[in-house]
């Protein structure tokens, strides 16, 4: 059998079904607490130039313009881009935001500060993250700060082990269904996984697959990128241990 290589499938995954099924937990409460983590763990101050990569909806952009910070916010998906234009105009804040890929980043020394928030690193065959990772590195000045923020790789691995080698997680709105099927693969230390939605008796299905990282490896990926220092972190900035829920990193340029 072919090894299975990355895949996203980008427009079935944040279409009309991520609005419905993801949108209602993404609330402004929960956006202001993280862009709160965000400036807590990276030690990110008011003032500064920070890159937002990718962006998504603005969600957090808008709350760090809000702050005091200037944001420039990238993301592939021009709907998102739309959304978050709308949302910086309805709250009074002013973010640069731009349609551009991670893989296209030319950034050149021009961010104090640079974040990757919700998972959003590791979907590319690894050569690719590692220039993506180079990219972020070279977009900062000298003394920036990379804060990146991924599953832990452990999180799930109870459950694949309990349940026939998958991860399985079940999400209701009303009568519709969202069912997120995830196998590891140990070799690759990739999950591939398949998103199942199901509204109003129409079933719609979406791949995508996502690296997961030990501490080592990452750092390692850090140094070799060009970062001068990382150090790994939990969610709330302390030690990383295997019941962590997130893996945060914290590269400086």
């Amino acid at each position: 059998m072919e090894p299975r290589q990355p895949h996203v499938d980008w427009d079935s995954l944040f279409g009309d079904d991520y609005d419905h099924f993801d949108l209602p937990d993404l609330t402004p409460e929960l956006s202001a607490r993280e862009a709160s983590a965000m400036t807590e763990l990276g030690g990110f101050e008011p003032g500064m130039k920070l890159l937002d990569a990718p962006c998504g909806h603005g969600r957090h952009a808008n709350v760090l313009a809000s702050r005091g910070f200037s944001v420039v916010g990238i993301d592939r998906d021009e709907r998102f881009l739309a959304m978050a234009a709308d949302e910086a105009r309805s709250m009074g804040v002013d973010v640069d935001y731009r349609h551009l890929d991670l893989r296209q980043m030319t950034f050149d020394a021009e961010f104090d500060a640079a974040v990757s928030w919700y998972s959003s690193f590791g979907y590319f065959d690894d050569a690719t993250d590692r220039d993506i990772l180079r990219r972020y590195r070279r977009a900062l000045r000298p003394g920036g700060r990379f804060l990146l923020d991924m599953h832990s790789p452990y999180r799930h691995i109870p459950s694949v082990l309990a349940n026939h080698e998958m991860h399985v997680d079940v999400l209701r709105r009303g009568t519709d269904l969202a069912i997120d099927i995830q196998e590891l693969d140990a070799e690759a230390s990739r999950y591939y996984a398949e998103k199942v939605t199901i509204r109003e008796g129409k079933v719609e299905r979406a791949r995508y697959s996502v690296r997961m990282f030990t501490a080592p490896e990452i750092l390692e990926w850090f140094r070799t990128a060009g970062f001068s220092d990382a150090k790994v972190m939990d969610e709330h900035g302390g030690t990383f241990t295997v019941s962590s829920r997130r893996l945060m990193v914290l590269g400086t340029a």
